[in-house]
């Protein structure tokens, strides 16, 4: 399982002033202001904003994507280089083989070969964009950095409600219900 950090004082007011600012917040945003890694900015942030699943990532991967694939509408967020690339639709299950997690379906709006062995974290997180309300499960590499994440569906700017409903559940299930 994943610990939390105890922020310092200092941490704690940079990480309050993250959170209220009229950007959006990211953890690699948060990384850069606080020195850290994106996941050592995660395992600082309050509980109200990130959870943790619990249990190996790589083992518990294909379950939290089956979970993502529930969702009516997802937007997979890949930053890359200094580029951000943002795939809207639904997410497909696949399966592991070759190293990889393997989305092959040919009507596959996301699809591709996921390195999921790699990942050190998952983290459902609740974290502001821009004044608004944002949803999003985030996966970490072994190198602390950000691989991917999949962010919960909007229709005229606001989450679907039941993509929210179906965040929290999975929540509850994979973070436990301390989380």
């Amino acid at each position: 399982m994943m610990n939390r950090l105890t922020p310092t004082a200092e941490q704690t007011a940079l990480i309050e002033e993250i959170l209220k600012a009229p950007y959006p917040v990211t953890f690699g945003i948060a990384a850069r202001k606080l020195g850290t890694t994106p996941l050592e900015a995660a395992r600082l942030m309050p509980e109200s904003a990130v959870a943790f699943v619990e249990g190996d990532a790589a083992e518990r991967f294909a379950d939290v994507w089956a979970a993502l694939a529930q969702w009516e509408k997802a937007t997979l967020f890949v930053v890359h280089a200094g580029n951000v690339f943002e795939i809207e639709g639904k997410i497909s299950i696949g399966k592991a083989a070759r190293g990889y997690y393997n989305i092959l379906s040919k009507n596959a709006a996301i699809g591709g070969h996921i390195n999921y062995l790699d990942l050190e974290a998952i983290v459902f997180a609740s974290l502001p964009f821009m004044n608004r309300e944002s949803l999003s499960v985030q996966f970490f590499n072994k190198a602390g950095e950000a691989a991917f994440a999949v962010y919960a569906g909007r229709e005229n700017h606001k989450i679907i409600d039941s993509v929210r409903e179906a965040f929290l559940a999975a929540r509850r299930t994979f973070c436990g219900a301390a989380q």
